[in-house]
Order: C-alpha cells, then structure tokens, then sequence
C-alpha cells in the first residue's frame, strides 16, 4: 500500500471520537432517559428536513393501478399516489382475508436489490413469481406478514426499482439511482433517507385511515437500507407500535465508515446527536426488536452486540426491558423471521 504524509486517513479516523456526540453518555436515570429522548427526537426532525418536506407534501389519494393478485391468504394491490409535489410513489397494498376483527398494520420497508417487489415475491410485471436472487435475503417478509394475517404497505423506496431516475431504469435491476440521488440532493439540505422516512410516515399514515386496520397498531419494518428507513421514521413518529430492524443496528464507526457503503446510508450531522444505537434507545420504552446475523460483513456482529448493549441499558433504566427483543441470528445480512414475524403480528 502507498504511503504519503499528506494522506487524510488519520484525520478522517479521528473525527469520530472529536466530534461525535454521545447523549446517553451520563443518563443513570428514568427522568433523564426520557428528557435524552425526547432531545433526540427533536433534533432528529431537523437532520430529516422533516419541515421542509411538509411544506411541499400533499393529501394522498391512492389511485389504482394494474391488476389485483390473489392468494390463498391476502390479495394484493397496486397504487399510485402523490406523496410531495411533483413525487409519485408506487406502493402495494396486501390485505388478509378472513378477517373477522380489525387487523394490525405493518409497513415493510425493503433494502438494497430490485426493489420493493423483492420483498412481494412478484415479478416486474407484478405477477406471482419465486425469487432467490441475491440468496433472497429479504425473505419476502412483506408476503409472510400478510399471511400472518397483518394489513401490509410496501412502498418502493426513493431510488429503487420503478423508482430510479429515468436514465437508470435500462440498467440491470439491482443498481439504483442512491448514488446520484444522494449527491443532488444535499445542496437543497435533503437526503436520501429523508425521503424514504417520509415515505414511511406518509404510508403508516395511510394504514391508520384504513376501516380494516387498528390504527393503534401500525407497526414498521426494514432490512438494511430499509432498517435505516424504519429506524429513524420511528423515532419521528411515537404513534408506531412495534419496530423490527434487521440488518441494520450497529455503529457507524465499525460499518458505515470502515466499509464501501451506498450513499444514501451518509446523513449530515446525524453523529452531532448520536450513534445508531442512540437513536434505537430513543425509541424505549416503545416495542423493539432488532435482528443481527452472526454472518453479516456489512454490520459486523461484534459491533451490533455492542450497540444492543447500549440499547439494552437504556431500556433497563426506563423498566422496559420486556419491550425489547434482540435476535441473534447464525446467518448473514438477511431477514430471519423465525421470532420477529410472529412478534410482530401479535
């Protein structure tokens, strides 16, 4: 490897322990634990241009768009709706049948691949289609939700599948449009993961107006990038039930820095209020389950374990210890499901 003194990697390394806030730091308390959430909280509003993006939002109206599917269990639907001036966003509707009670709502937030319909299990031109490409590791958790009897929301994300740019849409299916996206955006004091959190907020909106659905009961859900998304649209809405993020809990310092990361996972000023793990015990003693794999190259286990610590003494102080669920999973960067799914729809 070269060598030069002018080199910016000592510099670079040591912003982290210069600049990086650490709010939970001295918090020994329940009154204080709660002040240091509600501070996380308020901050958090700003880094996601919350307020901006409210000023240009509109009333959404679902517009039908193709063919219904049907299954044994739930039916799914396709919508259009326009979430922001000038944005539409494709979402999927599932919803169970033989239901006899109102059901709870799930928003399912997928991650990097080809797209919401990876977590659907249908194809491009939204007929039912079995997928293993990239060892499906987001194990169509938006299907096995439904068919655990949860009304589901599936937006495609900003920037992925039928929501790239134009010019992305010839390429191969598992490139997105983060790259480009993510640079543009910054000079207007926007990010990418602000625009896939306000998707969320806006489709957990549009479960609660729903007659079928416990609007008491609107949960969320993502894996990877789509983990980043539930986690912080979580922290921005306290009317979420349960949260599940997998693939994502960690630290910045030992996955988003040390690694090739999208772009869409670099928020400015996001470490002035915390780590990853400081905005996941911002959310106690709301209910919480994270999944970590043992396997995971992007989210280096040893680092989870050390942000589910954190986490686990946060909810500790507020006596809400039952609240939170932490799964460690033998495998990689994936959904497991094999507790959270059932968890989740209780």
């Amino acid at each position: 490897m070269k060598k030069s003194p002018y080199s910016p990697d000592e510099f670079m390394s040591g912003l982290y322990g210069r600049f990086r806030a650490e709010p939970y730091k001295n918090v020994n308390s329940y009154e204080d634990a709660i002040k240091t959430g509600i501070s996380i909280k308020e901050k958090a509003r700003e880094i996601f241009s919350f307020e901006k993006l409210s000023s240009i939002a509109t009333e959404p109206e679902l517009v039908p768009v193709g063919k219904t599917l049907d299954y044994p269990e739930y039916t799914l639907k396709k919508y259009s709706l326009e979430i922001l001036e000038g944005l539409n966003s494709l979402v999927y509707i599932l919803e169970p049948k033989n239901v006899q009670k109102k059901t709870n709502g799930v928003v399912a937030l997928c991650g990097h691949g080809y797209g919401v319909r990876q977590i659907l299990n249908i194809s491009k031109k939204s007929n039912k289609k079995h997928f293993n490409y990239f060892d499906n590791y987001q194990n169509n958790f938006a299907a096995e939700m439904a068919k655990r009897g949860c009304t589901v929301i599936a937006p495609e994300l900003f920037g992925f599948g039928e929501a790239r740019l134009s010019h992305d849409l010839w390429k191969p299916f598992y490139i997105s449009s983060c790259d480009e996206l993510s640079h543009h955006l910054l000079p207007y004091g926007l990010t990418t993961a602000s625009l896939r959190v306000f998707q969320a907020l806006i489709c957990a909106r549009i479960l609660r107006k729903m007659n079928t659905v416990d609007e008491n009961k609107v949960s969320l859900m993502g894996i990877s990038g789509g983990g980043l998304t539930a986690l912080y649209a979580s922290v921005l809405d306290d009317s979420i039930y349960k949260t599940v993020i997998c693939g994502y809990i960690n630290t910045f310092r030992d996955s988003i820095f040390a690694m090739w990361h999208c772009p869409d996972n670099y928020i400015p000023h996001i470490l002035d209020i915390g780590e990853i793990y400081d905005f996941a015990s911002a959310l106690a003693p709301k209910k919480l389950f994270i999944e970590s794999g043992e396997k995971d190259k992007l989210f280096p286990i040893k680092a989870s374990e050390t942000a589910h610590s954190a986490i686990k003494r946060v909810y500790s102080l507020m006596n809400a210890e039952d609240n939170l669920r932490i799964d460690v999973f033998p495998g990689k960067h994936a959904v497991c499901g094999r507790k959270s799914f059932d968890w989740l729809a209780k």
